[in-house]
């Protein structure tokens, strides 16, 4: 009986301690959202020590992802570097195949990380690396949501290395193939569907293909009003932005339609206002307003 009693009270605390791990995980979520970087780090620590306390691995994997995504948001590279390179150890020495998605999702984030960075070598491995073994699943058959999700994710973030780089032509065919994933899993109006429809826009534009551009815009447009998803909804502004910048560019390549174009960046600009203001997103508004000054001085010419 004291052997059973003693085992039930060890089940019992281990329970207790999952329960106190998972409420500092949400609590320190919560201060993530609010940008309470540091209280949120502080959560995640203590979550961390609890987890080793019970020797939860799972939930010493998942926090030590958190820590790291933390830190890459907040700038501080170097750690964040560190954190994602330690919690593929962990995973690799437990066991985890290296073509594991897990594995997969945290060299990518690094390949990002070595981007930032400038060592554009060990970027170009990193993102190498991750399609190579995710197109290998594929032609094995995997067709589960969770890797095409991440082939579609990762297959965007090279496509935006190597736009930095000037090769326009490779980002948009990376681009085009991301959304077409994204649209076989997620849908046409998902926001990382019409983010793709961006992007492609943002390739086109300097490939001086401009219609193509607008109409990509356009459909991002069309598409996102259509669901009003929270996250797509967000991104409206800029698409508003992008389709001004791109009148803006034609200005400047056709002095005869000059006029024209002007009035139809500064419409889309007036709409990138009024969509910043009510989805109250800072960071477009200010854009925004940059956008109309430049119209505004353009058209004073």
């Amino acid at each position: 009986m004291g052997i059973l009693g003693a085992k039930v009270d060890n089940e019992n605390k281990e329970q207790s301690g999952e329960e106190k791990i998972i409420h500092m995980i949400k609590l320190a979520k919560l201060s993530h959202e609010r940008k309470e970087f540091k209280k949120s780090e502080q959560l995640l620590h203590l979550a961390l020590r609890a987890a080793y306390e019970i020797q939860h691995h799972d939930a010493q994997r998942y926090i030590i992802d958190d820590m790291a995504n933390n830190a890459y948001e907040t700038g501080n590279i170097k750690k964040a570097e560190k954190l994602f390179i330690d919690l593929m150890k962990q995973l690799l020495s437990d066991g985890v195949a290296q073509n594991d998605n897990a594995i997969i999702h945290i060299s990518a984030k690094l390949a990002n990380l070595y981007a930032m960075f400038h060592e554009e070598v060990k970027a170009h491995e990193g993102f190498n690396f991750c399609i190579h073994h995710l197109e290998a699943k594929i032609k094995q058959g995997a067709d589960d949501f969770d890797t095409l999700a991440l082939y579609s994710l990762i297959l965007s973030w090279f496509g935006d290395f190597v736009h930095g780089r000037g090769d326009f032509t490779k980002s948009l065919a990376l681009f085009k193939q991301s959304h077409e994933i994204s649209v076989k899993i997620n849908g046409k109006h998902h926001p990382h569907s019409l983010l793709q429809l961006n992007n492609m826009a943002a390739s086109y534009t300097l490939m001086n293909r401009l219609e193509d551009a607008v109409d990509c815009l356009n459909t991002a447009l069309v598409l996102a009003q259509e669901v009003q998803m929270d996250d797509g909804m967000k991104d409206l502004p800029y698409y508003f932005i992008n389709i001004a910048n791109v009148y803006l560019t034609q200005v400047e390549k056709s002095a005869n339609d000059a006029k024209e174009l002007l009035k139809m960046a500064e419409s889309s600009c007036r709409e990138a206002l009024k969509c910043a203001k009510l989805v109250d997103n800072r960071d477009a508004l200010i854009q925004a307003r940059k956008c109309m000054k430049q119209i505004n001085s353009m058209q004073a010419l």
